[in-house]
């Protein structure tokens, strides 16, 4: 039987020990029915999967005993930086950034979004969830939703990377990046960038790069600049 994930604040290694509470432990005992005696994995978000127990079920927590710590591999070297757009399939957005490594997500208004609001507690569930699914052991971070602006400001002292639309030639694999940094990668609206949000990036230090000859719907556009800048990190 697949071992089943669970994320904890209460994980004291040195004792051996480990607490679900709240929605986790509601989720292990009414929906996945663990028991005393079943197995599962708990993670603290530092990186380890620690490989527990169940000890004891009370009326609001479920208590395990660690039988093994292991360093979970599936984090990047290197963090990722997504600034995407946001936009009607942003829930997809997100579950696919965070599938694919990605460390923290900023969703931004841009000239051409389409859309005024986001719902950040629906965005940080699909986090959880996705984090889980995918056998992460730290959660990616999500933002509240800033202006573009903003989100160039705040980038442009990484290495900071836009896939625009028209642009053809430099491919992502010419990049020069510095080490020190993390990768902050701009994916904008359904309608793209404008040439004044261009602009702008590139004046920041920026490098718009191609995803090839086609126009990509954000969802698609996201796992494709994703996909191409773990394997120029060597991560893919």
């Amino acid at each position: 039987m697949d071992l089943k994930r669970f994320f904890s604040e209460e994980i004291d290694y040195p004792r051996r020990r480990a607490v679900l509470r709240g929605e986790e432990f509601v989720h292990a005992v009414k929906v996945t029915r663990h028991k005393v005696g079943y197995f599962l994995i708990l993670c603290g978000n530092d990186g380890y999967d620690y490989y527990g127990k169940v000890t004891d079920i009370s009326s609001d927590a479920l208590y395990a005993e660690i039988t093994e710590r292991v360093l979970n591999d599936s984090e990047t070297v290197r963090p990722v930086i997504l600034y995407a757009a946001v936009g009607k399939d942003f829930d997809t957005v997100v579950q696919k950034a965070v599938e694919l490594g990605v460390k923290k997500i900023v969703p931004f208004f841009s000239e051409r979004t389409n859309i005024d609001k986001v719902n950040l507690p629906r965005l940080k569930k699909i986090v959880f969830e996705s984090s889980k699914q995918c056998g992460r052991s730290c959660l990616a971070e999500i933002t509240a939703p800033i202006n573009f602006a903003q989100a160039v400001e705040e980038a442009k002292n990484g290495n900071a990377v836009m896939f625009y639309e028209f642009e053809r030639e430099r491919k992502i694999s010419s990049a020069e990046w510095d080490n020190e940094q993390p990768v902050n990668v701009f994916i904008g609206a359904e309608g793209g960038f404008s040439e004044a949000e261009k602009q702008l990036f590139i004046d920041n230090g920026g490098k718009t790069y191609t995803l090839g000859k086609r126009i990509l719907r954000v969802a698609t556009a996201v796992v494709s600049a994703l996909t191409l800048v773990l394997e120029k990190l060597g991560e893919a």
